[in-house]
Order: C-alpha cells, then sequence, then structure tokens
C-alpha cells in the first residue's frame, strides 16, 4: 500500500454488533449475491473455519429430542464439537454446543440444513459464521463476516478499497458494489486512510468528497429505480 495515497475505508460503528442486515428470506439466494460482489470486485475467497453453533432448551422435551438429532447430525458432517456449554439450571439460558470445519463452506451448511430441515432444530436455533478476505496486511484489503444469525444473514465488514481517494475507477467501484449488494452502503460509514497533520490514520471525509462519494450513489440509485 501507497502510504503517501489516501483510500476509502468502510468500516460498520462499534453499535452494529452484526453488520447489515440481508433482506432476503432465502438466504443462500442473498449470501450468493454477496459472495459473488466481492468476488467479482475483489477476487475474495474463504478464509479460516465454518462454525455453526446451536442453542436449545433442556426442560423441553420436543425442542430436547430435535437438539439430539442435530447433535447427531452435526457429529456426521462437521465432525465432533469444539465446545459444548450445558444449562446448569438457569431458566434463562440455553445450552450450547459448537462446531468448526476447514471443508465445508457456508454454502455447504446452508445446503445441508435445507435438505435436513424437517430432522433438525429450526433455523433461529443456529448461528453460522464464515470469515471472507482479500488482500494483505501490507496491502488494500478487507475482512468480511457473514452471520447467519436469527434465521437471518448479517454481513460484517472492514474494507479498504483498492483504489487512490483520487481515482475515477475508485467512484466507479463504489457504484458497481452500491448496485450489486443486497444491502446499502451507507455513506456516512466511509472514512479516509492516508496521511494528515503528519500522522497516518483514518479520518471523516471532508464535505467535498463526501458530497463526490454520495453523488456516485445517487446517480447508480437513479439508474437501479
Amino acid at each position: 500500500m501507497n502510504t503517501n495515497s489516501s483510500f476509502f475505508v468502510y468500516a460498520l460503528p462499534k453499535s452494529n454488533s452484526l453488520g447489515h442486515s440481508v433482506k432476503d428470506k432465502d438466504i443462500a439466494h442473498g449470501l450468493k449475491k454477496v459472495v459473488d460482489a466481492f468476488e467479482k470486485n475483489f477476487e475474495g475467497y474463504q478464509s479460516g473455519n465454518i462454525q455453526l453453533e446451536i442453542f436449545y432448551k433442556k426442560d423441553d422435551k420436543h425442542e430436547l429430542v430435535l437438539a439430539q438429532q442435530t447433535i447427531s447430525k452435526m457429529n456426521i458432517f462437521l465432525g465432533l464439537p469444539v465446545h459444548t456449554w450445558e444449562n446448569s439450571g438457569d431458566e434463562y439460558l440455553k445450552s450450547a454446543i459448537r462446531w468448526e470445519s476447514s471443508s465445508k463452506s457456508i454454502f455447504d451448511v446452508l445446503d445441508y440444513l435445507a435438505v435436513h430441515k424437517k430432522e433438525l432444530l429450526p433455523l433461529f436455533h443456529f448461528t453460522v459464521l464464515q470469515f471472507y478476505h482479500y488482500g494483505t496486511k501490507i496491502t488494500e484489503n478487507a475482512q468480511i463476516t457473514y452471520i447467519v444469525d436469527s434465521a437471518k444473514l448479517f454481513i460484517d465488514l472492514y474494507m479498504i478499497l483498492p483504489y487512490s481517494l483520487h481515482e475515477e475507477r475508485m467512484y466507479q467501484l463504489i457504484a458497481s458494489l452500491y448496485k450489486e449488494l443486497p444491502f446499502k452502503l451507507n455513506p456516512k460509514n466511509f472514512r479516509r486512510l492516508g496521511p494528515k497533520n503528519n500522522r497516518r490514520a483514518l479520518w471523516k471525509l471532508d464535505d467535498e468528497t463526501q458530497q463526490l462519494l454520495e453523488s456516485y450513489l445517487e446517480i447508480n440509485e437513479d439508474l437501479s429505480s
């Protein structure tokens, strides 16, 4: 990364713990749109293990039977769990079990849950996490987390966009993402990464740059409406 140049960074505020919500009832369909957009524009790829966790009440007989069936099937599909927490009796807490796998993708997991849904706990008992990224620590990069929680898809991301702030193709890329992603990038979440006052850091966009960025998004919004 050229330390003398400035880049756009897109990062969600700390108050947003899960990320952007994808408004698509078909989670796999919404997820494919997101993955396709990041693979097309950044060559993003899966990183690390898929993580799957279930939560259930032991004092609910029907739920416990489904949980036991779910555990048995996940042990076959993903291997033995890496963490188990048993509720000691607090009625407000649920037991939890987590699996990880380096050989499965989030699409594999969603396909499996869809095929076997009649034999498993309902989807809102599951949390699924998968990390994607592009770039390296010394180049422009992004860390993207796909989260299935409460039967909904969320996208959490920290993204350094790969062109200088002053390049036309930078704004074209942002406009493309704005059009292709099944959630809306918020212009207020963009920051500038670059030098100022003899140091390099993240800075709030100046008014001119903010207006230029928003003009590209407004044009793209008009074309897609």
